[in-house]
């Protein structure tokens, strides 16, 4: 069975580096899916790993760049059922120009229709992020100076936006179960404990209101909300974290958040969000 599971997000919304960690889990079967047959081509995938293996995240996918696929044959259990899973790498940028121009590239387009599940990305602390704090009063003052340049749309209005393209496109499921959307809230690392024991759903009611609301509307996809941190730490900020991440690699780091029993807890398998997309 085929099935085409695609990634979603802004510029540095986490989405190539969430397919770095990701081939560790699989290679190691350490997780819910493990590798069922080795990819022809590995070089996309070896080539993020090899910053993260350096201590650095891999630079954004640009616009400009070759389309690099991330495909695979998984199972959840030896000897059990396969599944090939595409996993497009398409850029932030293309995603974020798809949106301010109502349009999208017709072999994107029959990407998303082939699609059964997705990934959405959304970045903690991103500077790419823009969230204007008085929408009417930084209209008027902009006004006042001279300047129609608002930084561009609001990141919650082009998630939004995402949102459309998915409940117009997705496929339903093999099973003919609901298309599923995992919504990845990266760098989870960063947030304080309060924030880690409210979860990344009451992150999302409390820092992009609208874009929640707007997934509570949806009937045709069924949603899960998870946080992720690909390093299981801050690497920028924290140099003793650094320092131990440099010594002892990848092994052991990385995580999900996840709900057990109402309580938000720390997962080491990065592939959770990916196999309730494809319907495990």
């Amino acid at each position: 069975m085929s099935q085409s599971i695609v990634l979603l997000g802004g510029p540095d919304s986490g989405k190539t580096n969430y397919i770095g960690r990701l081939w560790r889990i699989l290679d190691e079967a350490a997780g819910a899916l493990h590798v069922a047959e080795q990819p022809e081509d590995l070089s996309f995938v070896l080539e993020i790993a090899d910053h993260l293996f350096e201590g650095e995240f891999a630079p954004r996918t640009e616009l400009s760049e070759a389309r690099r696929d991330f495909n695979v044959v998984v199972a959840a259990e030896s000897g059990g059922a396969t599944t090939k899973l595409i996993v497009p790498d398409i850029s932030g940028e293309l995603w974020q120009t798809a949106v301010l121009e109502s349009e999208i590239a017709a072999d994107w387009m029959q990407e998303l229709r082939n699609a059964s599940g997705a990934l959405l990305f959304v970045r903690v602390a991103s500077d790419q992020d823009v969230r204007p704090l008085d929408w009417v009063t930084s209209r008027k003052m902009l006004e006042l100076i001279g300047s129609d340049d608002d930084h561009g749309m609001p990141t919650q209005i082009m998630l939004c936006e995402l949102l459309r393209f998915l409940e117009c496109s997705l496929a339903r499921q093999s099973n003919g179960g609901m298309s599923r959307l995992s919504i990845i809230v990266s760098a989870w690392d960063l947030v304080d404990s309060v924030t880690f024991t409210s979860g990344p759903v009451e992150y999302l009611k409390q820092e992009y209101p609208l874009f929640f609301g707007r997934l509570g509307d949806m009937s045709d996809i069924d949603v899960r909300v998870y946080g992720l941190s690909v390093v299981g730490g801050d690497l920028k900020n924290d140099l003793a974290y650094r320092e131990q991440f440099l010594r002892n690699g990848l092994d052991g780091r990385g995580w999900v958040a996840v709900l057990v029993d109402g309580v938000w807890r720390k997962n080491p398998d990065v592939t959770l969000p990916l196999a309730w997309a494809m319907g495990l």
